[in-house]
């Protein structure tokens, strides 16, 4: 086992450990997302439009879970490596 990880670590992309590229991706389309939904949110409430303003801040919480449950269901799908499907 340590052997295949130690080969594995040459290929690893940008020299990060397993699944970093793929949190950095997550998290920067989770923030993209947060700063556009906010800023239109906002520009929503200054116009008077309170109900469109928070039905778009419920589409951001969708969309956050979705980028969330794509991480961790990634992590899961792979099995063994800290998901939830490696620790049962």
């Amino acid at each position: 086992m340590a052997a295949a990880t130690a080969g594995a670590g040459a290929a690893q992309p940008l020299g990060k450990p397993a699944g970093s590229v793929r949190a950095y991706l997550a998290l920067g389309i989770l923030a993209a997302f947060l700063a556009t939904h906010a800023a239109a949110a906002g520009w929503l409430l200054r116009e008077g439009n309170a109900e469109a303003a928070i039905g778009l801040l419920g589409t951001l919480a969708i969309e956050a879970g979705t980028v969330t449950g794509f991480y961790f269901g990634s992590r899961g799908a792979r099995g063994g490596e800290g998901g939830a499907a490696g620790t049962a």
